[in-house]
């Protein structure tokens, strides 16, 4: 009887196995740019119009509702929010690699169209870190704004010279939150995700058209935002990302 349990057993342990196995991995690749290029963090770029010579430090953001659309035009819900950090992806030895970030057990199918947004959802923003778990990604206090009730969607930080004396003395940080900061994305995008396999779906965010998409962003009179003063300038940056964000 024994044998028989364990014999039995083997067979709805490799059955669950196989049936865990039958599902496919979605690499998305964020590539940064900046006018077309590749950003390497710390290398030397040009403010658009202005001729300021600026840096990257750190380019990071929360994502979140990241979805995919099936070909019945149902959405499958892959991730509610995750926060990316790209700069450590692209710093000199690792240009061109892009930042991988995988969504595993995708459900093996044809795929048309991917959605995500940058920032957090009303219902996700109007909580603090102190309602989630202390795991949570949500819980840290150093990407929420006391004053502003709001989390930090989007970090862009680095140094720029604008006296043109060929010192980078003065810094940037570009902190974008608020409700009004979201900005959701749907590419329509032809895909399919195999059994045991990896699909990849390249993303390029050019940082060139967050400062200058729509509109010129005035980063000299606005180069640290902080307060509630500065919520247009975040609709600028805002309404320049919607123009930033491209699939291939």
């Amino acid at each position: 009887m024994y044998k028989y349990f364990f014999v039995l057993l083997g067979l709805i342990l490799f059955s669950s196995c196989e049936k865990e196995n039958k599902k496919g991995n979605l690499d998305l690749v964020f590539f940064l740019e900046y006018g077309g290029k590749p950003l390497v963090i710390f290398d030397t770029f040009v403010y658009p119009t202005e001729n300021y010579k600026l840096k990257f430090s750190r380019i990071a953001a929360y994502f979140s509702d990241i979805s995919i659309r099936n070909a019945d035009g149902s959405n499958l819900l892959l991730k509610d929010v995750d926060f990316l950090d790209f700069s450590n992806a692209h710093t000199e030895s690792k240009q061109n690699k892009g930042f991988t970030y995988t969504l595993k057990n995708v459900d093996p199918g044809n795929y048309s169209a991917l959605s995500l947004a940058m920032g957090l959802p009303t219902n996700l923003n109007a909580k603090e870190p102190k309602d989630f778990s202390a795991g949570s990604l949500l819980s840290s206090s150093a990407n929420y704004w006391t004053a502003w009730k709001s989390y930090i969607f989007m970090r862009t930080e680095g140094n720029i010279d604008f006296d043109n004396d060929g010192n980078m003395e003065d810094t940037f940080t570009l902190h974008a939150g608020g409700d009004e900061a979201i900005v959701p994305f749907s590419f329509n995008h032809i895909f399919v995700v195999r059994e045991n396999e990896t699909t990849t779906v390249k993303i390029i965010i050019d940082m060139e058209k967050y400062f200058n998409g729509n509109k010129l962003y005035d980063i000299k009179n606005n180069s640290s935002i902080h307060s509630l003063e500065h919520k247009p300038a975040i609709v600028t940056l805002s309404d320049n990302l919607k123009t930033a964000v491209s699939i291939r």
